[in-house]
């Protein structure tokens, strides 16, 4: 989905989230939170669950698809970071996008990290052993 008023600018928040679902049903919030030449944040709130997963997989292209516009011959390491400290739940479909995330940054040369703090969403990733394959931690890197 494209973001209103198009790509945020260097650094800054965009304004407007993609939602989906309801209170009742569970809803997700994606935004990209900030964004430099070298590290990519991606800011999620709600649940990631198999009906909210393919919003979060769509975000996760366009920032592939972002990076891979904007490098040049010198293209250094990108991270695509994930801010899941306003995640509620974390589904097998969730674990899904990370590891495919992960894998396709690792094919390109770029990395994936994720920040965390909540047992809902470390506890997913411990039990799946994704935290010895992600970059996972408890704030976002400087």
């Amino acid at each position: 989905m494209a973001e209103a008023g198009g790509q945020p600018q260097e650094s800054q928040p965009t304004d407007a989230p993609t939602s989906i679902g309801g209170a009742a049903a569970g809803a997700i919030d994606v935004r990209v939170a900030q964004s430099t030449e070298h590290m990519v944040v991606l800011r999620v709130s709600g649940e990631i669950d198999m009906l909210t997963a393919p919003v979060l997989t769509e975000h996760v292209q366009e920032q592939f698809a972002r990076i891979e516009r904007t490098a040049t011959s010198s293209h250094a390491p990108r991270t695509l970071v994930f801010d899941l400290t306003r995640v509620s739940f974390l589904g097998s479909a969730g674990l899904a996008v990370l590891a495919h995330a992960q894998t396709t940054a690792s094919d390109r040369g770029d990395a994936v990290a994720v920040v965390a703090n909540a047992r809902a969403v470390l506890r997913p990733l411990e039990v799946t052993g994704l935290d010895k394959v992600l970059d996972v931690r408890p704030d976002l890197p400087v």
